[in-house]
């Protein structure tokens, strides 16, 4: 059985959904950041990071980075549904995307909500925040771009694995109604993968985090 290590608001998003589209039994570890559970001596064993997704494979080993354990369960549970083959003609085209969201739009996150690690002195992290935003949705206006043009899905018709990762970064956005009408594309192809069981299974014990926090 798997085991993930997951946290609201947090990437663990992602593979749980592809756990819950693979239909795989699993269990979900639930991380309290609050209580710093991240950083406990037998959390740190897991993930020496203290950060959160940690998948225990059934062969006892680890993976950790969310788009890694993502391709790693697509790959190895043969859910091409989600991950396209190493034949498929949209195989670059996925790569591609996934990359792009999961180091570029993933971290553009990190300075929004934590603007006080960039800088030695706070007065300073108001304006790395705005700044920040401004980066954000800079970032989500390329995403927007390609899902208007060839939507609903990033591979078209075709729903995939950027699918649930846009989902779970637009998840993070505050306030989402923002996000949402400065980018349609991105707005309608959430709708469409909210509406999967699966999906919505995972959607309901995600929260919106909060600019600022932590």
């Amino acid at each position: 059985m798997y085991k993930l290590f997951w946290a609201e608001g947090t990437a663990s998003f992602a593979p749980h959904a592809v756990l819950e589209e693979a239909g795989v039994a699993y269990e979900l570890a639930v991380v309290d950041f609050a209580a710093g559970e991240q950083r406990s001596p037998a959390y740190l064993a897991v993930n020496p990071l203290g950060k959160v997704p940690a998948l225990v494979l059934p062969d006892g080993g680890v993976l950790t980075e969310a788009a890694a354990i993502c391709l790693f369960l697509g790959e190895r549970l043969q859910l091409t549904h989600l991950v396209p083959a190493l034949d498929d003609p949209l195989r670059g085209r996925f790569l591609q995307d996934l990359f792009y969201l999961s180091t570029t739009l993933q971290e553009a996150y990190k300075r929004v909500y934590y603007p006080r690690r960039f800088s030695s002195d706070p007065a300073d992290a108001p304006r790395i925040q705005a700044r920040a935003r401004e980066a954000l949705m800079e970032c989500w206006q390329a995403v927007e771009r390609h899902l208007a043009a060839e939507g609903p899905f990033h591979l078209g018709d075709r729903f995939s694995l950027l699918d649930l990762y846009t989902t779970m970064l637009a998840t993070w956005f505050t306030p989402q109604d923002e996000l949402f009408g400065a980018c349609p594309g991105v707005a309608a192809c959430h709708r469409e993968v909210a509406q999967r069981p699966a999906v919505a299974r995972c959607l309901s014990r995600q929260r919106q985090v909060s600019v600022g926090t932590s």
